[in-house]
């Protein structure tokens, strides 16, 4: 700019000469006025570039300011989502090995957590495996503003309406950090912060996400620098934390629209002097549309940010799918419970099969994409007689102004579509859905009662109809209601008491010697009667009794075992619920190194499905199981999904084949996939064990193959524990007249 000033002054010293001179030359003079003009235009052309360069970064630092505000809104939503929520109240102030805690809080978008009051943490998630405390990740100066802006009581949180966030750091990375009191839609309003557990989501801001806000800018090469200072062909911008304190810098390549403009236009102004003011308008125009162009871009990043959190409390829309969310769906089905929607309205409960190994393999972004992808075939396939909405995580909801006949139709179709495999960027992926649904029949239903109906028919859905839509009909709220009764009744205190085992006698292909029993759970409530096993045990495993029901289990094996002959084993089934609690784990390797019995005739039962719902935490406590020289089988194989994938994975010394492959012995077809389960296993060293035998001719078809072991009616009922003692001991008897004659 300075050489600029010191031309012109030479330019107007020597026209000031020539006009003493007297000097009337029109070239002179043409001469002189064309410099000056040369020189002005150069000077103003200067002047625009170098402004709208910087023009153009301010532009640029008011876009990532608007991308960091718009971040901001969509992880507040999200997590008061999560916060605000009746179910998440249930689960979060139990413990925090409840298996709803891991499935909806375990995949979060960012980093998940729970604290309490007092900022301990009590459950942690990062998709690195490691997850340290809260404080450690954040910062303890963090954590306590975190505490002091928590909402004073629950009825605070209801009508603060959004989670509260903090722009801070995760580690070493910049993060936005997000945080609500676990608490109720409605009803009573009791907690405070003494009491409150929280829930905190942490977004990365790092430079993978920097990189995708560029591509949406046309910012290159937008990136966390390691210095405030920038160099000569990057722009940058301070970010400060919620304190104030500097926080980082974001740098850029920068855009330069005048020097472009500039670069664009220069073989025009050296072709031809004379036109150079023409030249320069064109370049003043040229940088004014590229001025025009970012700051529409700027302004639309802007005001994308303040629609969407209009749009948030004006609509209650999900911002990821655009569907309605869940505060939207219940305020609507409290609309439409109305006596005139009377068997014309059914509700609809959504959940996607699959998702979560999909999200965990390929990452947040793909499971977006596939959200994004099951809402639009949702919208596509609904029509106008659905309303639509994503309730969180995977599920979905639709409140559908159809009758219950019509509505199943309509479900089966999505259930189709959702099936068909689907390509997220440059990944095919295959999935399914499962719907339950609750038409609008009775009038005395409230809104909450068509949720759990919808709720309890879409659990049946999951478990034994997968892919499918079920509807809640009388048998299901039959068995619903008579699920209250017994969960009700699994919770007195008399429960343990009325708790028994019955043995299950294990017997030796080659001898016919017993060696061994497995424990059954038997239960005869004073107010129920005899309630089935797979009944109690399915309803316990939705709660925490299943945790006492096996550690009873463990005990009763422990007092079997000083009763028995050496070299007999007992083998106790664990589920996936225990496998992936950690206290009740340690307490079963607690009771059997505190007792005297040998390790090595205790053997753990689980099946496949309960390994496969998290295989790395499940084949962590198998190690430990084995570690102290407990054994460990794989009950109904061939019935799961896992099957001979992720067999060799599995610490395990014995497999057993499922009962169904044994009663169906007359068929070919099932002798051969015996025949080469068992030649697997002992190729693998593996003890493999024939589950219901019932005929002699199914036994000597199992010994010709070379099954080792066999359990069934063929040999004995399950026996009360005692008499297995007795049972078992007396096969020692000397002589074959000496044994005691086989039940069955």
């Amino acid at each position: 700019m300075a050489k600029f000033f010191a031309a012109l002054g030479k330019v107007c010293r020597v026209a000031l000469r020539m006009s003493r001179a007297g000097s009337t030359s029109h070239a002179a003079l043409l001469t002189v006025l064309i410099s000056l003009s040369v020189l002005t235009s150069v000077l103003i052309v200067t002047f625009l570039v170098w402004n709208a360069d910087a023009h153009a970064d301010r532009l640029a630092a008011i876009s990532i300011s608007g991308a960091i505000d718009r971040e901001r809104s969509r992880i507040s939503n999200e997590t008061y989502i999560n916060a605000h929520w009746n179910d998440a109240f249930a689960h979060a102030y139990g413990t925090m090995d409840d298996p709803w805690i891991v499935s909806q809080w375990g995949t979060p978008i960012g980093l998940g957590y729970v604290i309490d009051a007092n900022g301990r943490t009590l459950f942690a998630h990062l998709p690195s495996g490691r997850a340290p405390p809260l404080a450690d990740l954040i910062g303890p100066r963090t954590l306590k503003a975190l505490l002091a802006r928590v909402p004073a009581n629950e009825a605070a949180v209801r009508q603060r309406g959004d989670a509260m966030v903090l722009l801070g750091k995760a580690g070493d990375t910049p993060a936005l950090i997000a945080f609500s009191p676990i608490v109720r839609e409605s009803g009573p309003a009791t907690l405070d912060t003494s009491t409150y557990r929280i829930f905190v989501d942490i977004r990365l801001l790092d430079n993978k996400l920097l990189a995708e806000w560029g591509k949406g800018f046309g910012l290159q090469h937008l990136r966390w620098a390691q210095s405030r200072r920038s160099a000569g062909d990057e722009a940058s911008t301070l970010v400060r934390d919620w304190s104030g304190a500097p926080l980082g810098t974001i740098a850029w390549q920068r855009l330069a629209p005048g020097s472009l403009a500039v670069r664009e236009l220069l073989p025009i102004i050296g072709f031809s002097i004379i036109l150079f003011l023409a030249v320069a308008a064109l370049i003043a125009r040229r940088v004014q549309s590229l001025n025009r162009e970012l700051a529409i871009q700027s302004h639309s990043a802007i005001e994308a940010g303040r629609q969407e959190r209009e749009a948030r409390l004006l609509a209650d829309s999900d911002e990821l799918t655009g569907l309605y969310n869940r505060r939207r769906f219940y305020a609507d089905l409290e609309h439409a419970a109305i006596p005139a929607n009377l068997d014309a309205m059914t509700v609809g409960l959504i959940d996607l099969d699959r998702f979560k190994p999909i999200n965990d393999t390929f990452g947040h972004l793909v499971g977006d994409g596939v959200l994004i992808e099951v809402a639009r075939l949702l919208r596509d396939t609904a029509g106008p007689d659905a309303t639509l909405y994503r309730l969180g995580g995977d599920e979905f909801a639709m409140i559908v102004q159809l009758d219950g006949a019509a509505t199943l139709r309509l479900a089966e179709t999505i259930c189709a579509a959702v099936a068909a495999p689907m390509r997220i960027g440059d990944r095919q992926v295959s999935l399914g859905v499962s719907i339950g649904l609750a038409p609008f029949v009775d009038s005395e239903l409230t809104p909450v009662d068509l949720a759990k109906r919808a709720d309890h028919a879409l659990y049946h859905a999951k478990r034994e109809r997968p892919g499918q839509a079920v509807p809640f009909n009388l048998e299901l709220e039959r068995r619903l209601l008579d699920d209250h009764v017994i969960e009700a009744e699994l919770h007195a205190s008399e429960f343990e008491n009325e708790l028994h085992f019955d043995v299950q006698p294990i017997v030796s292909m080659q001898s016919g010697a017993v060696v061994g029993g497995e424990l059954l759970a038997r239960w005869t409530s004073a107010r129920l009667g005899v309630v089935e096993p797979q009944r109690f045990v399915e309803i316990a495993e939705r709660s925490t009794v299943i945790h006492v029901i096996t550690r009873n289990a463990m005990r009763r094996a422990l007092e079997l075992l000083d009763m028995l002959p050496p070299g007999k084993t007992l083998s106790v089934n664990v589920s996936a619920c225990d496998l992936h609690c950690a206290e009740t784990v340690d307490a079963i390797l607690d009771m059997v190194s505190n007792s005297s019995a040998d390790p090595r005739r205790l053997c753990i039962e689980v099946t496949e499905t309960a390994v496969m719902r998290n295989l790395d935490a499940a084949i962590h406590a198998l190690h430990r199981f084995r570690a102290i020289g407990m054994q460990v089988a794989l009950d109904d194989f061939g019935t799961g999904y896992s099957s001979l994938s992720n067999l060799h994975r599995l610490p395990l010394d014995k497999v057993k084949i499922d009962r169904s492959f044994a009663l169906n012995f007359d068929n070919s077809y099932s002798v051969s996939i015996v025949d080469a389960v068992v030649n697997l296993c002992h190729s693998l060293g593996l003890c493999c064990i024939v589950e219901g035998v019932e005929t002699a001719s199914q036994a000597f078809k199992l010994q010709k193959i070379g099954c080792d072991l066999m359990q069934g009616y063929l040999f004995s009922y399950p026996l009360n524990a005692n008499v297995f003692v007795t049972f078992a001991a007396q096969w020692f008897a000397p002589r074959e007249e000496g044994r005691p004659r086989i039940a069955g």
